[in-house]
Parts: C-alpha cells; structure tokens; sequence
C-alpha cells in the first residue's frame, strides 16, 4: 500500500509539473504575440458583436474593413466579457493584416493574460519546490532517527 501511495504522490508531482510548464509555456506565448504586434499600426473601427457567451472565454466581432466583411475573435479578449450579441464595440484592426483584430491599440489584454497564466505556474513551481524540501528533510529526519535508536 506505502508503494501504491508513492507511486500516485510521484505522478500527481509529474502531472503538477507538466501543468505549470504549460502554463509558463502559454504565458510566454501571449508576451510573443504582444511583442509582435504592439507596435503595428491599427484603425480603429466600430464593430458588431456576433458571437459572446458567459464563461468569458469566446468573442467574434464581425467589421468591415477596407470593403471587405470579416469575422474574428479579438486576441486580446481573454477572460474579459465584450458584451452581448449585437452591442457595438470599437476594434483596432492591423492595417497590414486585417484578420488581426485587438480590443486596444497596444493589445494590452495579451499582458494581462500571460502575467495571470505566468503567476499560477510560478504558484505550482513554488508548491512543488516547497513540498520537495519538506519531503527531503523529513527523510533526513528519519534517518537521523534511525541513526540515534541503533
């Protein structure tokens, strides 16, 4: 039974670890593509809401820009409400790149995200570095323990 626990204690430790390398992963991920698109120039263009729902988490706008009508989900709009279906809500398009549509011209909802993603894995990192610790040292303990009782 002691084996299976140690067993299971390892792979939670593994899984918690995979988790907060994703997690760090992503975070860097969103400062990538906040770093390469902060300094593009954008229109400001009103658009229509289409598509929203409640967990925050999907938004499509639909604009028109330079005559043709697009569709697309803002990147910068992660964990944060647009509004409902048919509001209007102004959009800053990449003049180069009309599919990149961002809520502010700087994209700062991007930085919000990553430093949201990149606190809870540093959060995991610091529980799993303090639960080796605690673990080490109890082994050590132990042994000490032993030592003393032979």
């Amino acid at each position: 039974m002691n084996k299976l626990i140690t067993l299971l204690q390892r792979i939670l430790r593994i899984i918690m670890f995979i988790v907060a390398v994703a997690m760090l992963g992503g975070a860097l991920f969103l400062i990538g593509l906040h770093q390469a698109n902060k300094n593009l120039e954008k229109t400001p263009i009103t658009a229509q809401i289409v598509y929203g729902d409640d967990l925050k988490s999907v938004h499509e706008v639909s604009y028109q820009f330079e005559g043709k009508k697009y569709v697309r989900r803002p990147l910068d709009v992660y964990f944060r409400k647009l509004g409902s279906e048919g509001e209007k809500v102004t959009v800053y398009v990449v003049n180069d790149r009309p599919g990149r549509v961002f809520l502010t011209r700087s994209g700062k909802g991007l930085i919000d995200s990553a430093g949201l993603f990149g606190g809870w894995s540093l959060v995991l990192f610091l529980i799993l570095f303090g639960e080796y610790q605690l673990m080490r040292r109890m082994k050590m303990l132990e042994k000490v323990i032993e030592d003393k009782s032979k």
